[in-house]
């Protein structure tokens, strides 16, 4: 098999990953670990994948695999499960800081959807927390989290917290005043929509966007910066929240990146059957 009919498979795997599963999905998969396990582990590290294939392969096994494989992904999967986990309670902690100082703040990226679109299982990998603001609070956000520890780190805006934990060292939070337009309301708009996800064993919720607006957000987000991880939050997400109209061109961007890899999607979002379940 040449190296480029290799990349083909392995990029097919990984669109069937992000897809979901199903019959056709399991077929791809199999075939490709089997046939090109190397170049499937690539692309999958490449794209920020691979603890999707874990979580994949773990509830689809594929017998053929190597057990040094199979325990190698497990390790992963478990290993991600983790650091979600430790990432989450630092969420929580530092959201329930704002609020009690009135700050109105909402989890973004892979946290926000790592339990309602990949049932928790360490399927969906995330490097940070991401929190929106509103800009007018920015200097009380900053006094908040250094009393919980936080630091500014350099010039990239991030903020980060030793932890001491060999395997999660570092807590990242990465600030954000404005999103990717997906609409026309501003952020406080936003943050008053807000939504809330509880999460065993924390008897208080995350704070994320409304499912409308997180739908906006991912599409436009997709849109301007194309990514197999984007691809499969937005994929998971329209299953069960349809674009609200009229939808704004970032947010049709987004969907025609979608539509670029999956060609039977309908034309127009609204078109979508919501009614499905979020795959993993």
């Amino acid at each position: 098999m040449t190296d480029r009919r290799a990349g083909r498979l392995a990029e097919d795997a990984v669109r069937a990953l992000c897809w979901g599963t199903g019959a056709e999905s399991h077929e791809m998969i199999a075939r490709a670990v089997v046939a090109e396990l190397g170049a499937v582990l690539e692309q999958s590290v490449r794209s920020k994948t691979l603890c999707l294939l874990a979580a994949y392969l773990h509830d689809h096994p594929v017998p053929e695999l190597d057990r040094a494989v199979t325990r190698f992904l497990d390790s992963t999967l478990r290993t991600n499960r983790y650091k979600t986990y430790a990432c989450r309670v630092a969420a929580l902690a530092d959201t329930a800081a704002l609020r009690t100082a009135g700050v109105s703040a909402v989890v973004l990226g892979g946290l926000s959807v790592e339990h309602s679109l990949y049932a928790g299982t360490g399927a969906r990998q995330f490097s940070d927390i991401d929190l929106l603001i509103a800009p007018g609070d920015a200097d009380r956000t900053y006094a908040v989290l250094r009393t919980q520890g936080y630091r500014p780190s350099g010039d990239s805006g991030a903020w980060t917290r030793q932890t001491g934990d060999p395997i999660v060292p570092l807590i990242v939070v990465d600030l954000a005043t404005t999103l990717p337009r997906g609409g026309t309301d501003d952020v406080p708009c936003l943050l008053a929509r807000r939504a809330g996800i509880t999460v065993s064993p924390h008897d208080y919720p995350l704070p994320i966007l409304a499912p409308s607006d997180a739908v906006n957000h991912m599409l436009a987000r997709l849109a301007a910066r194309p990514r197999w991880a984007l691809a499969a939050d937005a994929i998971r997400q329209v299953r069960t929240t349809a674009p609200p109209v009229p939808h704004h061109a970032d947010v049709l961007a987004g969907w025609s990146v979608l539509r670029s890899q999956w060609p039977l999607l309908p034309a127009d979002p609204a078109r979508l059957t919501v009614d499905e379940e979020a795959h993993r």
